[in-house]
């Protein structure tokens, strides 16, 4: 009798343990995992704002999340071949940086100027192109997400004109008879890209804006095509007095004449920054 009331007893206490746990899983379901990926609304830069070296970027975002934010990044890498690394060689500039978020946070907006373009890199300007701005999310599960703007970095207006350092020049007033060589020499250089070289010979009463390969009385030298995209060319230029065509390209046929003339040189840049020498008045007769 006393056995059976035992085992009637410990039926009873089995039966209640189990209640108790179906009524637990029933009433506190175990957490599905996180598998959603935060949302990222990217309002500043837009995509394809130009900027200037030098120029902060302001970046503006709201980040949201279906449970709770973790982090956020910014990655910005010259976009034109995908090449992620500044080099000394070319002035390509990258940037990355990391924030946390607020602990249980699950909406932020952020917004900052804190990212500026240098105006060097090693010692290099700063690359001009095409650059990829792009955001990451990661919420507190390890979920990621991210969004990409193209943004693009101009190159800065052109201001300075080429500078020309002769090393020989016509003594002034200096006589040239038939069969005499006129000559001038030196260099010239610009902080950017060369895009004109022009020696010549012009008439006492011409202007500068006569020094071209039309007005020009004789073209001594155009060196167009070899100083095209250089920062620095050296010259030697020369035309035998009673020369039947001058050094033009293509050359050009050549009418001596008796009287007042100058030598100039004149030097463009690929900015259209524009440098002549001074004038180096001869006679020919």
């Amino acid at each position: 009798m006393r056995n059976n009331r035992f085992f009637a007893l410990m039926l009873l206490m089995a039966t209640a343990i189990a209640f108790t746990y179906c009524s637990k899983d029933e009433d506190d379901p175990v957490d599905e995992k996180d598998t959603v990926k935060p949302q990222i609304n990217l309002t500043s830069p837009a995509n394809e704002t130009e900027f200037l070296p030098g120029d902060a970027i302001a970046f503006s975002a709201v980040l949201s999340d279906d449970k709770e934010l973790g982090s956020y990044k910014i990655d910005i890498h010259p976009g034109e071949g995908h090449n992620h690394k500044s080099t000394s060689d070319n002035g390509a500039w990258s940037y990355q940086k990391s924030w946390s978020l607020p602990e249980g946070s699950t909406n932020e907006t952020v917004n900052h100027s804190e990212i500026v373009i240098p105006l060097e890199v090693d010692g290099v300007p700063t690359m001009p192109g095409d650059y990829h701005f792009l955001v990451y999310c990661t919420d507190k599960a390890g979920n990621e997400e991210f969004v990409a703007h193209d943004v693009i970095i101009v190159e800065p207006a052109d201001e300075t004109a080429p500078e020309i350092a002769l090393s020989f020049v016509p003594e002034e007033n200096q006589l040239y008879i038939r069969a005499d060589t006129i000559k001038i020499a030196g260099s010239v250089s610009d902080n950017r890209h060369l895009s004109e070289l022009l020696v010549a010979v012009m008439r006492s009463t011409s202007t500068e804006d006569m020094v071209n390969t039309t007005d020009a009385f004789v073209i001594m030298l155009n060196a167009n095509e070899q100083v095209a995209g250089q920062n620095s060319f050296d010259f030697n230029a020369s035309i035998l007095v009673g020369a039947t065509q001058d050094n033009n390209v293509p050359p050009r046929n050549v009418t001596w004449a008796r009287g007042n003339f100058y030598v100039i040189v004149k030097a463009v840049d690929d900015s259209g920054n524009t440098t002549f020498s001074q004038r180096f008045p001869i006679l020919i007769q």
